[in-house]
């Protein structure tokens, strides 16, 4: 009798370790590596260059849920569109209504910094928010991105103490 309640504490355990490793979303993501091997969804930040030879260019960031981020150089002229587009586009749960480019400009003869929110969705074309350097757009999730990670904290919680609770049970009886 003992022998079987350490194997079920130890099948226990290891089903509790599963779980927590396997289930509870990684909180402040960054983009390094060993996170984006954890989420596939997750990459790694990286600098692309998007123009062509002889071009003149600006370089800005691109943050958040998009397919890439990183730090982009691209022609000068490039709208806030394009930048998007050669980031392989937003991620399922990207808020596109409230983007943030966040820029700093010059307002007699001091940097001050401003941020534009941009609503993609509803963009006339040909898109009016071209970039400048230095500037840093970023893409927040939906709400229903944070009610879909809670609900996973909720649901790990709760088959923790369910096996937890069998565990006691079982090794009462």
């Amino acid at each position: 009798m003992h022998k079987s309640i350490f194997l079920l504490r130890a099948s226990f355990c290891n089903a509790v370790l599963l779980t927590i490793v396997c289930s509870v979303p990684l909180f402040g993501q960054t983009g390094f590596s060993s996170v984006a091997s954890l989420n596939p969804t997750m990459q790694p930040a990286a600098y692309y260059y998007t123009a062509k030879p002889g071009e003149i260019t600006i370089t800005v960031n691109l943050w958040g849920q998009i397919l890439r981020p990183g730090r982009y150089e691209v022609v000068s002229t490039a709208s806030l569109v394009e930048l998007i587009s050669f980031a392989g586009g937003p991620q399922q749960y990207a808020n596109m209504d409230e983007v943030r480019v966040v820029r700093i400009e010059k307002v007699d003869d001091k940097e001050v910094v401003k941020e534009y929110i941009v609503d993609m969705e509803n963009i006339k074309s040909p898109d009016p928010f071209l970039l400048r350097p230095g500037d840093t757009v970023i893409i927040k999730p939906t709400a229903w991105s944070a009610i879909r990670d809670a609900f996973s904290v909720v649901t790990t919680a709760a088959v923790i103490t369910s096996a937890v609770a069998s565990v006691m049970y079982y090794s009462k009886h």
